[in-house]
């Protein structure tokens, strides 16, 4: 087994996930989203299954197109992509797993693409730089856009850094905690992917440096994760209040209440790491 596999299946988790983020259509969107979380759960298994053969691997990756014209052209690339990666599986039953998933997620796409009506132009990238049923002025959408591109940048950041540090823990209590962390930041990426994407403003975050996730005092991370939370709190308040939207402004309320319990979840790491020394 060999660690540039999980370069490959990093890529095909982004490529379908963004896919999904780019599509209009409600049941397409969910169906596409759901095959996304098993090609992250296969990247979790993988993952574990490198680690315990002792080969080194990260989140690296090759820069991913994520923009295509219409849905068609959106199914067929993934098509390719399933087709391209089962050469690169071994022989075992996680490799079987693998195949089978993706075998039927081609089964579906295939079927779709038997369907014209099923076939939309997606708009995720023309910089419409407007939300249905919601009237900002510059300041505000400036304000809004600004955030979208930062936040949606750290939620996936903090996906890759605690499923990194899920594989190197021995301790449940960590691990229940980093994949409650790792959860609820799936959450805040779908919601800020979606609504860049009903703007027109749909982007892959950058690749995240090695140095962010591989570090060697996990103490110190914490602290400063709960300064970065804090200050993602203020952002939310400030925004929700800058915004002053009866549709907006009550989502990022939420969201900011839900950072409060991230923190929560940190200090309690904390207290357990400080506990167990």
């Amino acid at each position: 087994m060999k660690s540039d596999l999980f370069v490959k299946k990093h890529e095909l988790w982004l490529r379908v996930l963004f896919g999904a983020f780019s599509i209009k259509d409600e049941k397409l969107y969910d169906l596409l989203y759901d095959f996304a979380m098993i090609e992250y759960r296969h990247l979790l298994w993988l993952g574990n299954e490198l680690k315990e053969q002792n080969i080194e691997f990260d989140f690296n990756r090759e820069q991913i197109n994520i923009e295509y014209k219409d849905n068609f052209e959106l199914f067929n690339s993934l098509v390719k992509e399933f087709e391209s990666i089962k050469s690169h599986y071994g022989d075992s039953v996680m490799f079987e797993r693998f195949l089978n998933d993706e075998s039927y997620f081609i089964h579906k796409l295939e079927l779709l693409l038997s369907v014209e009506k099923n076939n939309k132009k997606i708009t995720a990238f023309d910089k419409s730089r407007k939300l249905e049923d919601v009237e900002l002025n510059d300041k505000q959408l400036n304000a809004l856009i600004m955030f979208l591109f930062e936040e949606s940048y750290k939620e996936y950041e903090l996906i890759l850094v605690y499923t990194y540090s899920n594989f190197f823990t021995d301790s449940k209590m960590l691990s229940s905690i980093f994949f409650d962390l790792i959860y609820e930041s799936h959450f805040h990426l779908k919601s800020f992917a979606r609504m860049m994407s009903n703007m027109g403003l749909l982007a892959l975050p950058r690749v995240v440096a090695k140095r962010v996730y591989q570090f060697d005092d996990l103490v110190q991370f914490l602290n400063d994760g709960i300064k970065e939370e804090e200050g993602a709190k203020e952002l939310c308040i400030k925004l929700a209040n800058e915004i002053d939207n009866e549709i907006l402004s009550p989502f990022f309320t939420f969201i900011n209440n839900q950072e409060s319990y991230h923190i929560a979840l940190m200090q309690k790491a904390l207290k357990h790491i400080e506990e167990n020394l």
